[in-house]
């Protein structure tokens, strides 16, 4: 039977190809997406501490739930280690030496007071000169700095600000702006300074220029042997701190919070195994769609191959060698596409901000090997059930059956329909209070349903708009609308693929638009300072700054905002295993500078431990009074008491903190805005103090409050662009369908179209008539999609934090012309090609 369905596969080109696509764009993004995962999980290299043989840092590790359901985060901060730290772990056996590390955000200003582009488009950072050795960083001229306000500047930011020694820098740091003399200019190597821009002081300076308490972010060990035993690394441990973790050499970088890599890399695979995961689903999907239609043409076959003696077992086993061939050979293919594209799509997940710059990735030979798998194992079940019905009756039956095809889906077909309906409804009805977050969700679950009622829930519609054209008189009327009737099968196929497409694309832009929108509304309504200070660089604002601002001359009140997280451990309160939002404000110098529309308690009352917390998380969860179980943005454990709930979080964030303890606890202890408003009659003459206050201290950028609003706008706009990168991918696999979907349609079409031609049809009669029947089935399935979208967006209403449905109409038209117009080609660009094929050859293929 594999001689059999090998030679079988030689007279179906057309089909085998199609197949053969799908299945290879299918291995392509398994291979690519576990390609990803393995590059993000693996060892992030030592980075920094190349020299180290292993780093001590805090232990980073926030655990959700309890048991089975226990989830562990990292955060990219960890608390810091005291000093003594250092001399403990110095003298534990083995041990030759222990380098404490402190890791300062700074930017370092041109002689323009333009801050200078870091390595990676992150912030440079400052070290104690000690550190130097970990690197190793070399002098390529100067000295170390030996005393405060001094610095050494690696070559990378020297050249770029045309610094050499003696000469004076300007330095935005948690501290402030400080005005230093660079004593030196440090080298290492290439991958390092692309990796990560470094500046360094003196030990101590570093320490007052963090702006946090005395500490060290990490401790570099030196091995007396070269070689960090396991047993060597628990001792360490246990000298630097109860909770204390120890990295090995391939790992050390995870330490560096002046190196997000590593924690951008796990973060990296949590999106890529969900967005992943879901891009998977529909290609698979796809590909059992496409498969089944492949079979479904070959009723014919199949039923005289019963009829002349084929036992079941031997048809299956047909099936199953033809398209195992294929499915293994499109698997090789797809991985050699995914190695191909391995390049591209890293540099694209790091344009759009989901990888670290730098980022590679690595070939691993599992994410192949379950590509090629998936492939075969996806094509011969879906070919299987597509079969079932065709071996379940006798061989007379079955070529009753094939020269009749069915009317009506499969049982299993309508259960597996019925049953995500069924699920999507179910998910609506829990999850309706968050409609925006799971639209997409939804919107799969149905697009899901739709495709198995296809016959049913498409076919059946475009065959009733076959009636009226039946009856409007003319040839190609009555051929377009004869077709619509007795095709439902091949018509529901790609008005769903068609729906698949709206029902992706569509429901991406309506969420995201609606929740920017919200973003921007809530902001709006919130700020009510007149004057606004950002970052110039991404080293953030010194919180002196803000003390600045409010002795300005008009001004009423100043207050800085630093964003943080908060991870919430009570049950109910967990974020999905994430911590939540959070920001740091000072309330009696924000009050006059934004509004927060507070529901319950006082927002005065937020200082020390005690929090506001916004409606959206309280939600029947919290009352004021309540303590919450918390673990702040470097993992400290913190008992929080909320003494207010508020609305008007989007863009602020769910947890409002005391000033100093967001600080304190940030992974930068700088403010990511200022926001300052003016008396009545003084919003020109404090505009005017603002912007000479940024143009003095360099770190920032004065706007005003309608700037400052666009900036909003921007920023999501931006980042909105990482969305849109998985979801083209989703809405290319579900186009490929539309394409496939048609191709195949047509191809089972050419004998009908030549038979039509020898009744006495006109090549242009058939081709309108194919026009008139692609115009329907592309309307019926942009209107499929359109439902799908808009019992997917039902939850918006009742989601308290979504605000109205935001439609934006030329993105939406867009899309819903788009799928049109590919559904039109992919109809009838194929069934044109083989309406011209030769009569007398048309009319007796395959019989």
């Amino acid at each position: 039977m594999v001689a059999l369905a090998l030679r079988m596969l030689r007279t179906r080109a057309g089909s085998v190809a199609g197949t053969f696509l799908m299945l290879a764009l299918t291995a392509t993004v398994v291979a690519l997406a576990g390609q990803v995962m393995a590059s993000g999980l693996g060892a992030p290299g030592p980075g920094r501490y190349a020299a180290a043989d292993a780093v001590v840092r805090a232990d980073p590790e926030i655990v959700f739930g309890r048991g089975d359901d226990r989830v562990t985060v990292d955060v990219q901060r960890a608390a810091p280690l005291d000093a003594a730290a250092v001399a403990r772990v110095a003298a534990v056996p083995g041990v030759r030496a222990a380098v404490g590390d402190a890791s300062v955000p700074i930017a370092v200003l041109d002689r323009r007071g333009r801050p200078l582009p870091a390595a990676g488009g992150e912030a440079a950072h400052a070290h104690g000169w000690n550190s130097a050795a970990l690197t190793p960083y070399a002098l390529r001229a100067g000295r170390p700095p030996r005393r405060a306000g001094e610095i050494v500047l690696d070559a990378r930011l020297a050249r770029a600000g045309g610094f050499a020694t003696g000469d004076r820098v300007r330095v935005v740091t948690p501290a402030g702006t400080r005005t230093l003399t660079v004593t030196g200019v440090a080298a290492a190597s290439a991958d390092q300074e692309a990796r990560q821009s470094a500046a360094f002081v003196t030990a101590g300076q570093a320490q007052a220029l963090a702006g946090r308490e005395p500490g060290f972010d990490a401790i570099a060990v030196v091995a007396d042997d070269g070689r960090a035993t396991g047993e060597l690394r628990e001792q360490v441990a246990a000298a630097a701190a109860p909770d204390a973790q120890v990295l090995d050499h391939r790992h050390a970088s995870a330490a560096d919070p002046g190196d997000p890599r590593a924690y951008e890399r796990e973060a990296l695979v949590a999106v890529v195994a969900s967005s992943g995961g879901m891009t998977t689903a529909i290609a698979v999907f796809v590909v059992a769609g496409t498969l089944a239609f492949v079979v479904e043409r070959r009723r014919r076959e199949l039923a005289v191959l019963r009829a002349v003696g084929a036992t079941p077992g031997q048809v299956r086993r047909l099936l199953i060698g033809e398209v195992a061939v294929v499915g293994l050979v499109a698997g090789v293919a797809g991985c050699a596409a995914a190695t191909l594209l391995a390049d591209p799509a890293a540099a694209v997940l790091t344009d759009v901000g989901l990888a670290p710059d730098g980022f590679r990735i690595d070939r691993h030979w599992i994410p192949d090997a379950t590509a090629i798998a998936t492939g075969a194992v996806v094509a011969v079940l879906a070919s299987l059930v597509a079969v079932r019905r065709a071996l379940a009756v006798r061989p007379g039956a079955a070529l009753v059956e094939a020269a009749v095809p069915p009317r009506r889906p499969s049982l299993v077909r309508l259960l597996l329909g019925l049953t995500a309906a069924g699920g999507g409804i179910a998910l609506l009805i829990v999850l309706g209070s968050h409609g925006v977050e799971f639209s997409g969700l939804f919107a799969f679950t149905f697009a899901l349903a739709l495709a198995f009622l296809a016959p049913i829930a498409l076919g059946g519609p475009a065959g009733l708009l076959g009636a009226p054209l039946r009856r409007a008189g003319g040839g190609a009327a009555f051929l377009a609308g004869a077709a619509l009737a007795t095709g439902r099968r091949r018509t529901g196929a790609v008005a769903a693929a068609i729906a698949l497409v709206i029902a992706i694309a569509a429901t991406q832009s309506l969420t995201l638009s609606t929740t920017q929108e919200r973003t921007r509304e809530v902001t709006a309504q919130r700020t009510a300072a007149t004057a606004v200070l950002v970052p110039a660089s991404p080293a953030g604002l010194p919180p002196s700054l803000a003390r600045e601002a409010r002795v300005l001359p008009g001004v009423d009140a100043a207050a800085g905002v630093v964003s943080t997280e908060v991870a919430l451990l009570d049950d109910g309160l967990g974020n999905e295993d994430e911590p939540w939002t959070a920001a740091g404000l000072d309330p009696e110098h924000a009050r006059g500078a934004l509004h927060l529309r507070v529901l319950a308690g006082s927002l005065e009352a937020v200082g020390g431990h005690d929090v506001a917390v916004s409606d959206d998380l309280a939600r029947d969860r919290v009352e004021v009074g309540d303590v919450l179980d918390a673990r702040l943005a470097d993992a400290t454990p913190a008992r929080l008491r909320v003494v207010a709930i508020y609305d008007r979080a989007d863009g602020l964030g769910d947890v409002v903190l005391d000033h100093e303890v967001a600080l304190a606890h940030a992974t930068a202890a700088v403010d990511d805005t200022v926001f300052v408003a003016a008396r009545p009659g003084e919003e020109a003459r404090v505009a005017r103090g603002v912007e000479r206050l940024a143009h003095a201290d360099a770190s920032a950028v004065a706007l005003d409050r309608a700037g400052y609003l666009a900036g909003v706008r921007a920023a999501g706009a931006d980042d909105a662009r990482a969305q849109w990168v998985v979801i083209a991918l989703m809405t290319l696999l579900a186009a490929m369908s539309v394409v496939n979907s048609g191709t195949l349609a047509a191809a089972e079409r050419r004998r009908e179209l030549a038979l039509a031609r020898l009744a006495g049809a006109t090549r242009r009669q058939v081709l309108r008539a194919l026009t008139l029947e692609a115009l329907t089935v592309a309307l019926v399935g942009v209107a499929g999609g359109v439902a799908v979208v808009a019992v997917s967006m039902a939850g918006v209403g009742a989601d308290p934090s979504a605000g109205g449905l935001v439609v934006p109409p030329g993105e939406v038209g867009a899309i819903l012309a788009g799928a049109a117009a590919l559904g039109l080609a992919g109809m009838l660009v194929p069934a044109a090609i083989a309406a011209r094929a030769p009569l007398a050859a048309g009319a007796g293929m395959r019989e």
